[in-house]
């Protein structure tokens, strides 16, 4: 199919209706996985755009969450393997910016506090569920998220991650045990880094 295909009528109209039944949830995932309210919306904009020029081939007898989730968790995985491979330099030779009242470094840096979204977002967790979470590995706290958060099945998680339904339930098996390691390891006060993986 051509990336310049445009969509009927009836496509178009049925495109936005799903888009708009399925953008928070979307969101919602891209959040979850990027855990980053920028790459969050980054992932969900270029998502609808890939559903969108894919969607005269989307077969319409099946779910459209599975669909975008699919697309939305390939982005991603996609994402990580681009970082990984960026090589990051820095420079020793390059200024740094003086205060002249004090005439010491002065360095900026991001307000660390949550936006207003990613307050709605945590809201909806526990605060120790979600702290535990970031321990996990990416695939491991998608798993999670997909099977106990958005309640989608092992058979619809194989379709979209293309793996067997048996690797799906030992993956979230060992991921759930992971979590519940890290878990207790914040009961009893030790560090969740402490825990084997």
């Amino acid at each position: 199919m051509s990336a310049t295909a445009e969509l009927t009528a009836d496509e178009q109209t049925r495109f936005e209706e799903l888009v708009a039944g399925s953008y928070a949830k979307v969101y919602h995932l891209a959040y979850r996985l990027s855990g980053d309210r920028n790459d969050a919306e980054d992932l969900t904009q270029e998502a609808f755009f890939r559903a969108y020029r894919g969607f005269p081939a989307y077969e319409g007898d099946k779910p459209f969450e599975n669909w975008i989730f699919r697309i939305v968790t390939r982005l991603f995985l996609d994402l990580n393997r681009a970082r990984r491979r960026r090589v990051k330099t820095v420079s020793y030779d390059a200024p740094l910016r003086l205060d002249s009242a004090e005439n010491s470094v002065q360095f900026d840096s991001p307000d660390p506090a949550p936006t207003p979204d990613e307050a709605v977002l945590r809201g909806e967790i526990d605060e120790k569920l979600e702290r535990s979470l970031t321990y996990l590995t990416p695939e491991q706290r998608r798993l999670v998220w997909l099977a106990d958060v958005e309640g989608v099945s092992y058979k619809e998680i194989a379709e979209m991650t293309g793996a067997p339904v048996g690797t799906v339930r030992s993956r979230l098996h060992r991921a759930h045990r992971r979590l519940r390691q890290i878990l207790e390891s914040f009961g009893s006060g030790d560090s969740a880094k402490a825990c084997p993986a």
